[in-house]
């Protein structure tokens, strides 16, 4: 499958989905919006893809979000604009495999939903992050809502009411848990792989598995939380890959590991 408006590519188990608008800084137009869960069920279905790296081509800008001239598709079946159907982050598709966002340059307004979706975020040392929606008259909401999973509130409200106002840079993103890592903008995506690399080897199933126990105990209480990771446990334990591992280990080998299936 090719796309207008996304670079998609999988090697050695990493797949590239990158976000091509460059003249545009990558903004999210309408095509873009029909592509991305195109490309997240494209990762999803591959058995050979293990992890998503998502980043923006160019050096400049990962993404400013919504495209103001051709404003991203958001209609639901209804014909009227649905949370449900706005599905460019891998959360928003449903995709539990793991997820790694390479931010290159700007990042604001949507373009925070992609930090705030994303498992692991690490950054080029010239990143930005700044949040612009009240600034155009537009309600700052969905990326706030998710960032406030990952960062302290006062952060995220004092980005989202000074619109754009003040920009945080790399250091100060990562001081608030924003991102992870810093990384000097020309080795970005190949730290990113590196990263990639260092989780693509364990067990798929068990790499799902427990990215969904951990996001979602951000959508309950303490309690419902724990017994769902228990359930998602149990589960795993009658996989084929749970004897495996054990049976690796002893045998001092590498494990062979079967592949994700999504409906497990």
């Amino acid at each position: 499958m090719t796309f207008s408006t996304i670079d998609y590519q999988v090697e050695d188990g990493v797949a590239k989905i990158l976000l091509n608008r460059q003249k545009q800084l990558n903004a999210v137009n309408s095509l873009m919006s029909k592509e991305l869960p195109k490309a997240w069920k494209l990762f999803n279905d591959d058995d050979s893809a293990i992890v998503a790296i998502i980043s923006g081509v160019g050096d400049k800008s990962f993404s400013v979000g919504a495209d103001l001239a051709d404003l991203p598709n958001m209609d639901g079946d209804t014909g009227k604009s649905t949370l449900e159907s706005i599905k460019w982050t891998s959360l928003q598709n449903k995709v539990w495999k793991p997820v790694i966002c390479a931010v290159n340059g700007i990042c604001c307004g949507g373009g925070l939903h992609f930090v705030a979706d994303s498992d692991i975020v690490i950054a080029s040392n010239n990143a930005t992050f700044f949040d612009t929606h009240v600034k155009v008259g537009l309600v700052a909401g969905l990326e706030p809502v998710s960032l406030s999973r990952k960062i302290p509130l006062e952060s995220v409200l004092r980005m989202s009411l000074i619109g754009g106002g003040e920009k945080l840079d790399a250091i100060e993103a990562k001081n608030i848990g924003l991102i992870s890592e810093i990384v000097d903008n020309d080795k970005l995506l190949n730290r990113a792989i590196e990263l990639a690399n260092k989780i693509k080897i364990h067990s798929p199933s068990a790499l799902a598995k427990t990215k969904k126990a951990i996001w979602m105990s951000k959508e309950t209480g303490l309690t419902d939380a724990l017994h769902n990771a228990w359930d998602l446990i149990s589960k795993q334990q009658t996989h084929p890959d749970f004897k495996e591992g054990a049976k690796a280990f002893i045998e001092k080998r590498s494990p062979k590991w079967k592949p994700y299936n999504q409906d497990e």
